[in-house]
Formats: C-alpha cells, structure tokens, sequence
C-alpha cells in the first residue's frame, strides 16, 4: 500500500497537480528536466494528434 502512495504521489508531482516533490525525489521545480519533460510530451501529442479518429468522406 505504502508502494501505491509513492507512486500516486510520484504522478501528482510528474503531472503537475502538486508542487511540493514526494519524499526521495530532487528534482527541483526550476529544472531542466521539467522543460525536456513537458517538452517530450508535446512533441507526443503533435506525432499523434489526428491518428486515432478516421474521417470519410462520402460524396453522391
């Protein structure tokens, strides 16, 4: 259980709800690390943006 809070702490952190790092991690607020995070995300959401919907166009 103490496992499942770490992690779930560990994801409000990565994911930008809190921003107070759990216990063990020391990544500050201000680091670089945090701009080639966010940035790798984007760059995710625009390689995948538009690929999972199909539109077909039928013209009679």
């Amino acid at each position: 259980m103490n496992l499942l809070r770490r992690l779930k702490d560990l994801a409000d952190y990565v994911a930008g709800c809190t921003d107070t790092p759990p216990p063990g991690v020391s990544i500050g607020v201000a680091s670089w690390a945090w701009a080639l995070w966010w940035g790798a995300l984007g760059l995710f959401v625009l390689v995948f943006c538009g690929q999972a919907t199909k539109f077909i166009y039928v013209d009679f």
